[in-house]
């Protein structure tokens, strides 16, 4: 199977041939965001019946580096704390990106030029926080807490980092130093067996997603093994945690053991990422088990969430989800991707190495399904973003090594792929792509707040990638 699959790794490492996969948002100098890519390349619009405008030039450039964790990748420059990296945050202010490490069970942490887009990781100690209680050289340890951490989210305020840790079933609090952008531990939560001096959690037991609602009043966050959606409110001061009472504090496809108390929704069979929508009305849930989008729905007084009733409490590819609606595309739903103007949605089918593309209903945050795009070189796709402007939208594909990108109709939302080949897709090795260095088993894609620049991290097993790409500045 092509997807990272929890049920099947004790490890849960990304193997040579699975990646996470991320999906590139770039917002040209604040009109587009562009593709990844090691040189400018130029992309042609042969939609003449579209309602979007054709942009004429991608200026991507790499003149800032990369990190490896070994000098390999075309990456002579290394890191700590950076291997088979999972996901990528910027902050607010611009002035630090943060990275997810899952077999190096790290946190990394990197000052940012704002005028070149290139990195520096922290002074020792913090160029890293790590799992073990002897740390890579520079880093710090946090010890039993960050055991393959698969996800971050950074607080709109940029006060707060939150980690998804999924060895560990953990989610990890830090504070960030607007200064020096140095994390410091806060509080965590547990899911499974008792860590340190983490409080209990229900919900989520192979901790693998997190989001911060637009607002900072809310921190959600997926549970692979626990099969279910968990929900915290926020205290914006401290960036502590408390979950919301009762059966609104979680949500489970089946409401067994731990998450007898949680309220059972479908479409959340072993999910992976998920995204709220920009108006804070909707959260969206990747079910890799369930080859599902689950939505939810936000009462905007009192923030509980309810799942839509039938047939729209989810939408999936193939059988078996009652309460839902059938949509090709989204077998092995990995990732999804929401436009700026929350009026399509897009769901990642890591299996079937597609994108399932829905518009939405923005009273009730029901999906309906529309044209998917036909693409090429996007196998095993794991993440997805679209564009500022909403006029382009980007997918990662570990199994090829690279992004693919499409321009949206904005009318519509349809997806289509540009042309010509090489404008396409951008990867690591040659696949007909215009080929950058760093890009080998994509895990997380981030852009700056200014929209020039565009971070990937990535590498399979022991390695590990970061990648600056550069608008021309």
């Amino acid at each position: 199977m092509a997807g990272r699959h929890r049920h099947a790794r004790a490890s849960r490492g990304r193997f040579a041939w699975l990646g996470a996969a991320v999906l590139i948002v770039l917002y040209l100098g604040g009109f587009t965001q562009m593709p990844v890519s090691s040189a400018a390349f130029t992309a042609t619009t042969d939609n003449s019946a579209s309602a979007f405008t054709a942009r004429a030039t991608f200026g991507l450039t790499q003149t800032a580096g990369c990190f490896s964790d070994n000098g390999s990748g075309g990456c002579p420059t290394t890191a700590s704390g950076i291997a088979n990296g999972a996901a990528v945050v910027v902050s607010p202010d611009g002035k630090n990106v943060y990275t997810a490490s899952v077999s190096g069970n790290a946190v990394a942490a990197f000052s940012r030029n704002a005028t070149t887009g290139g990195l520096t990781p922290l002074a020792n100690p913090n160029a890293c926080l790590s799992n073990a209680s002897s740390p890579p050289p520079n880093c710090s340890s946090a010890t039993g807490l960050l055991s393959q951490v698969w996800d971050l989210a950074i607080s709109p305020d940029g006060k707060h980092v939150y980690a998804a840790a999924y060895g560990s079933s953990t989610l990890v609090v830090f504070a960030r130093n607007a200064t020096t952008g140095m994390l410091s531990y806060q509080s965590c939560l547990y899911g499974n067996s008792a860590v340190g001096s983490c409080t209990s959690a229900r919900g989520i037991a192979g901790a693998n997603g997190v989001v911060v609602s637009p607002d900072g009043s809310y921190v959600y966050v997926t549970g692979f093994n626990s099969k279910a959606l968990a929900v915290f409110a926020r205290n914006t001061t401290s960036g502590a945690l408390t979950q919301t009472a009762g059966a609104n504090g979680c949500f489970t496809l089946t409401a067994t053991g731990t998450a007898a108390t949680c309220t059972v929704v479908y479409g959340i069979d072993q999910p992976y990422y998920l995204r709220t929508s920009p108006d804070n009305r909707s959260i969206y849930v990747a079910g890799y088990g369930s080859n599902a989008i689950a939505v939810l729905q936000r009462n905007m007084t009192t923030g509980v969430l309810t799942q839509p009733s039938a047939p729209n409490g989810c939408v999936y590819t193939g059988t078996g989800n009652a309460n839902c609606t059938g949509a090709p595309g989204l077998t092995g739903a990995w990732h999804i991707g929401i436009s700026p103007d929350g009026a399509t949605v897009y769901g990642v089918g890591n299996t079937s190495s597609s994108v399932g593309s829905f518009s939405r209903n923005a009273s009730t945050g029901v999906l309906t399904a529309i044209a998917n795009p036909t693409v090429r070189a996007m196998t095993s796709p794991t993440g997805m973003a679209v564009s500022p402007d909403g006029l382009f939208a980007f997918v990662s594909a570990s199994g090829s090594g690279g992004v693919a990108v499409f321009r949206r109709d904005d009318s519509t939302g349809v997806l289509t792929q540009v042309t010509p080949n090489a404008s396409g897709c951008i990867g690591a090795s040659a696949n007909g792509c215009t080929t950058g260095s760093g890009l080998s088993a994509a895990g997380g894609i981030a852009i700056s707040p200014d929209g020039r620049d565009v971070y990937v991290v990535g590498g399979a097993s022991a390695r590990g990638y970061v990648a600056v790409l550069n608008l021309t500045h």
